[in-house]
């Protein structure tokens, strides 16, 4: 009895281990700072890259907004990205905004245009991840016309719970 309470016992710490490493691995807590940016276009010239300072949920009412945290470097993020490609195609009835966390400008963007994501980009120095309390990437958040957030994804997500996020912010 003991030993199969033993047993138990070291499984969930090294579940729980699993785990703590891998939101670890896609977190947002890193020493590399992102490169310093202003209101630019991307080297191809099609992704408006933005500074955190330029970058207000405010100036997107009107119309549900969807603001993806993410980074080049993280595997989920690279997962949900064709998918998250599909859903913002053409948008016309909601806007879309990545947030680049912990990343290069360059990165991102190379990021961006790989997946054929059109929208524009904010280079986070850290600031909005801080103030949408940002844990790991990526994270998605649904805003509705007015602004106020209606619904959040945290990890990788499929067209279905894109959809089915946006019609909560709609």
């Amino acid at each position: 009895m003991k030993t199969t309470k033993l047993t138990l016992a070291l499984l969930l710490a090294v579940v729980l281990a699993a785990g703590a490493l891998g939101l670890a691995a896609c977190g947002s807590d890193s020493s590399e700072a992102p490169a310093d940016t202003g209101t630019e276009t991307s080297a191809a010239g099609a992704i408006e890259v933005l500074t955190p300072d330029q970058f207000d949920v405010a100036d997107y009412a009107g119309k549900p907004l969807v603001v993806n945290f993410f980074g080049s470097w993280c595997a989920p993020c690279n997962s949900e990205a064709p998918a998250l490609a599909q859903f913002a195609s053409g948008a016309t009835d909601f806007q879309v905004v990545g947030v680049a966390v912990n990343d290069t400008e360059s990165d991102a963007v190379a990021f961006m245009e790989g997946y054929g994501l059109d929208y524009p980009l904010v280079i986070d120095d850290n600031s909005l991840g801080v103030d949408y309390r940002i844990t790991g990437v990526p994270t998605t958040i649904f805003f509705d016309s007015q602004g106020q957030e209606k619904d959040r994804i945290v990890g990788a997500a499929g067209i279905e719970q894109f959809t089915g996020s946006l019609a909560k912010a709609q």
